[in-house]
């Protein structure tokens, strides 16, 4: 009596702990198919076929397989980085802002970048907090690491940091899991007309609470963009030249935390040949140069954000990559890693591309220092090469 209906069949993927959609199909048999093979080939912790169906005006949805992988021990996730450089953190505001940010990026980015989820997100987002927490003692560690730290440099003691800590943790789950709760009855996230959406902020919650729910509304509208580049075309979107000055600092500062994924600024830097390329590309886009023509162009988006920081208005996004910039020259990987001996020739090919046409360096004497270690480093290691390891090891900084 009602006609037969169309159906559709969609593939679902779990991957580390997240579901993504594998593919669609119009026929039963070939979406089966795609399922087994993928659950065959090991590449999947959990798939699932799910049918769609019209009938009648309706939408029926039926999951048609739903399987585990077998067998499938997962690794346990570890700590990314150092706590090195973690505020004091005694408010809820200090935990979601920039600086703890940029450690808390540090520190969980294998889960990040797995999730492709940025800091901000996590921070305002109870379904993220929720894997966070499926993935064992990453959190606990991490939590740990900035208490070692804190004693270390403030000399206090670990359990009670530690107590403290969590507490504030548990705090931002808390406001999150709210919202979710709360979030049909609060002001909608209009992208086109941020002043407006303020405005609805501001009288639902006054200006007090505006900043947490804004970014809380904003991660909501970013899940479209997907990936961390997707994300990041987004806001960039919404930094335009009529943006309001609150607004521009809260975008900058997630723009910050997508730039914080070296994975991910090696995306937007384009398949560079070299480090040396790639610090070179980084250094030319953020004076507004033109690209080397004998590497890959940056795209689009990370020009864009070097043009919003020479303007001023994306002064976070260009202090994450000065950061991004000084750790990679403060590190151990060669300029050039099929040519080591050239390293000396592209210390200074790097050095003339991160001075100005003031003459001024990027990021300065930090910079300056980097640069300096890096180059004394290579001297040492040509020295005990060559079986003068005495002379290596009297060199000193600055020699």
């Amino acid at each position: 009596m009602f006609g037969k209906g169309s159906s559709s069949y969609e593939v679902q993927c779990r991957r580390d702990g997240r579901w993504q959609i594998e593919g669609a199909f119009t026929d039963q048999e070939a979406a089966l198919s795609c399922a087994r093979s993928r659950l065959a080939a090991g590449a999947v912790e959990e798939i699932k076929v799910v049918k769609f169906r019209s009938l009648a005006g309706l939408s029926l949805e039926t999951v048609i397989l739903n399987k585990k992988a077998p067998g499938v021990a997962r690794k346990p996730m570890a700590l990314g980085g150092s706590a090195e450089g973690a505020p004091p953190c005694r408010t809820l505001d200090d935990l979601c802002g920039f600086e703890s940010r940029l450690v808390i990026g540090r520190l969980l980015r294998p889960f990040l970048d797995a999730q492709r989820i940025t800091p901000t997100e996590l921070l305002h987002s109870w379904s993220s907090f929720r894997r966070l927490d499926e993935q064992g003692a990453l959190l606990s560690a991490a939590i740990h690491a900035v208490a070692r730290h804190h004693a270390d440099l403030h000399g206090v003691a670990v359990p009670a940091r530690v107590k403290e800590l969590r507490g504030l943790v548990d705090a931002a789950a808390a406001r999150a899991r709210d919202f979710l709760a709360e979030r049909k009855r609060l002001p909608a996230f209009d992208a086109f007309d941020l002043s407006a959406t303020s405005r609805r902020i501001d009288a639902a919650v006054g200006e007090g609470g505006h900043d947490p729910l804004f970014l809380a509304l904003l991660t909501l509208h970013l899940v479209e963009g997907n990936t961390p580049s997707g994300k990041l075309d987004m806001l960039l979107a919404l930094m335009h030249d009529d943006a309001e000055a609150r607004h521009l600092a809260l975008l900058d500062g997630v723009v910050a935390d997508i730039l914080g994924s070296a994975d991910t600024l090696k995306e937007l830097l384009g398949a560079q040949p070299s480090l040396a390329m790639g610090l070179c590309a980084l250094a030319d886009a953020l004076h507004g140069r033109d690209p080397d023509p004998a590497g890959a162009a940056p795209t689009a988006a990370l020009l864009r954000v070097c043009e919003l920081a020479r303007q001023g208005r994306a002064p976070l996004g260009r202090l994450v990559l000065l950061d991004r910039l000084h750790r990679a020259l403060a590190g151990d990987q060669p300029l050039d890693r099929r040519d080591p001996k050239a390293e000396a020739m592209l210390i200074q090919t790097v050095t003339e591309r991160l001075k100005g046409a003031d003459g001024q360096l990027l990021g300065g004497t930090v910079m300056a220092r980097a640069l300096d270690r890096r180059l004394l480093r290579h001297r040492q290691a040509v020295l005990r090469g060559q079986g003068m390891d005495d002379i290596a090891d009297r060199l000193s900084p600055g020699r």
